[in-house]
């Protein structure tokens, strides 16, 4: 399970201490001047803190980042829809999309209001991340006196005292995109003087992450081919910071030891920093070999490492790529990517991202299944790879990595944390690409997952049994692996839709963990060709138990769909 954090104020001296206890620094007595959090030892999420809606009460006034004007089917920028559970209604906006297939309405978030960040880095706190890479964009920067520079502002500011508050650790990331070769120089230097030190005083926060006694600042976008700057620009740039006593680290290319598909030239950039960070989201393979490579250039060099892992990308509503471009692999690709870098000895990484819905990175909150996004638009889901996972299944995953690679947990080459931690701890419409799957062969033998035709519960897609034909005793599917705690509380229901007599018969089970295998009441009454919900709660012998395997029992004969399986520990 990942590790639990304690909630921190900074009220009182004493908690100063408790700041950097909690990060894993060394602090003495309690004092104002306990030591700052630590770049290496720690995992940070990058944090864009970017999305924008006309009722936030920014200055902006517009949509930014869903869409470019009020999202819609057909007009989006962002791939994986998020979970807004957790958000008071004042920070939610009305769409143009049709409610979501629980029938609740599509709305969505803006970045901008405190009780957003505030929740965001409650998240960070709850599930055992250090903190995050603020990100300054040089588009948002470049003209200081615009509405986009002072969200940006304004974000950084509450991100700062979110911070302070939740006990966790900040720095400032500049992407150095939208700006030019003219002004790329000129409008880091100018922020940082006058924005970020001169009047957001960001490091002066006790929050803010220091190495080796030094403030942190990362430039990303060095030596990239698609980003400004020109090699004796970035060494200057790189130069002007390590100058005001900072440390300096570099976002890269994969590329920036053979200068593959990067500037050539860089070698003296990438020479000057303190810290490199190879940017690997894009790159679908094993990062083992780069991580390897990487330190085998930089220790001899006496330059520190900071490996840059991620959960998966997609996104194919912005830009038209393929859906799950490169999938989660329900965890397994983030997790793997984790395991490597704890094996390599590094102690700390760079998480892409936390909120990055629009390339489907984020690893905050996000929409379970089919029931959770519109009815009228793809996005992407938890449960896109057909297992289902819970809304915040990543965070909890991230957590565990977080411990694994500082090395506050054991190496553990298996996923940690369960699917769900409730109350909803299976569910599936059965609808492709974004719900539970049945498992590989479950659907050979008198099953078949298949469009509805409009016929489905909910959605397109029903899961169609049918019988053998001939007088034979019922027959189990195994359907679903699951692993379920039943407690007093556990209840199974699904939507059973007869196509004869017979059909009535059909009905899902579940297999325990000993064996033992608890039925539903076949549903004698049923009316025929209509969509009928069933509810079984498990009785005391199950409680203690786990279940296994949710399985679909037909009879010889008849036919019958199945829609909306749902496993609650309410």
């Amino acid at each position: 399970m990942p590790r639990r954090r304690t909630r921190l104020s900074l009220a009182t001296a004493a908690s100063l201490t408790l700041l950097a206890t909690a990060l894993g620094t060394q602090a003495g007595a309690a004092s104002p001047t306990a030591a700052p959090p630590t770049l290496k030892g720690h995992v940070y999420a990058g944090y864009q803190g970017w999305f924008n809606h006309p009722s936030d009460g920014s200055p902006l006034g517009a949509w930014r980042h869903w869409a470019g004007s009020r999202p819609a089917p057909g007009n989006q920028t962002f791939e994986l829809w998020p979970d807004t559970r957790a958000y008071p209604d004042s920070v939610l906006a009305d769409t143009g999309y049709a409610p979501l297939g629980n029938g609740d309405p599509a709305r969505l978030f803006s970045s901008y209001p405190a009780a957003v960040v505030d929740q965001h880095f409650a998240w960070m706190r709850d599930n055992g991340l250090d903190g995050a890479a603020l990100q300054r964009f040089g588009s948002d920067v470049s003209d200081p006196a615009s509405p986009r520079a002072a969200v940006r502002n304004s974000v950084a500011d509450k991100a700062r005292d979110a911070a302070e508050r939740t006990g966790r650790g900040f720095y400032v990331e500049y992407d150095v995109s939208g700006l030019t070769d003219a002004n790329f120089e000129q409008v880091l230097q100018d922020d940082w003087t006058n924005v970020v030190t001169g009047s957001l005083h960001l490091t002066d926060s006790p929050a803010y992450v220091h190495q080796d006694g030094k403030p942190v600042v990362e430039l990303w976008g060095l030596g990239f081919s698609n980003r400004p700057g020109s090699a004796e620009q970035s060494e200057r740039i790189v130069n002007w910071f390590r100058s005001k006593g900072l440390y300096v680290v570099g976002g890269v290319p994969t590329g920036w030891r053979t200068d593959s598909n990067a500037k050539p030239g860089f070698g003296p950039v990438y020479a000057a920093l303190d810290m490199l960070s190879p940017w690997m989201v894009g790159n679908a393979g094993d990062n083992a070999p780069q991580i390897t490579a990487d330190l085998a250039a930089l220790t001899p060099r006496g330059q520190d490492y900071l490996p840059v892992i991620y959960p998966g990308f997609s996104w194919s509503n912005w830009k038209d790529g393929p859906r799950n471009e490169i999938p989660r692999r329900s965890g397994d690709f983030l997790w793997q990517q984790a395991v490597n870098v704890r094996k390599a000895g590094v102690g700390q990484a760079f998480l892409a991202m936390f909120d990055e819905y629009d390339e489907a990175t984020a690893i905050a909150p996000a929409a379970e299944d089919s029931s959770m996004i519109p009815t009228d638009q793809y996005f992407q889901t938890t449960s896109a790879d057909g297992t289902y996972l819970s809304a915040d299944f990543y965070l909890r995953l991230a957590g565990a990595a977080t411990g694994m690679i500082s090395g506050r947990d054991p190496l553990d080459p298996e996923i940690p944390v369960p699917p769900s931690t409730g109350p909803v701890q299976f569910r599936t419409g059965f609808e492709p690409g974004t719900d539970a799957r049945p498992t590989t062969g479950a659907t050979a033998k008198g099953l078949a997952v298949a469009t509805a035709g409009g016929s489905a519960h909910r959605g397109n897609t029903a899961l169609t049994v049918k019988g053998s034909g001939k007088a034979a005793a019922p027959t189990s599917y195994g359907v679903f692996d699951v692993d379920i705690p039943v407690t007093g509380r556990t209840e199974l229901t699904y939507y059973l839709k007869p196509a004869d007599a017979a059909g009535r018969s059909v009905t899902v089970d579940l297999l325990l963990d000993n064996g033992e295998t608890v039925r539903t009441r076949s549903a004698e009454k049923t009316p025929l060709s209509a969509w009928t919900k069933v509810t079984s709660r498990l009785n005391a012998s199950a409680r203690g138990h786990r279940i296994t395997r949710l399985l679909v029992t037909a009879p010889g004969k008849g036919t019958a769909s199945l829609d909306d399986v749902t496993v609650t520990n309410r």
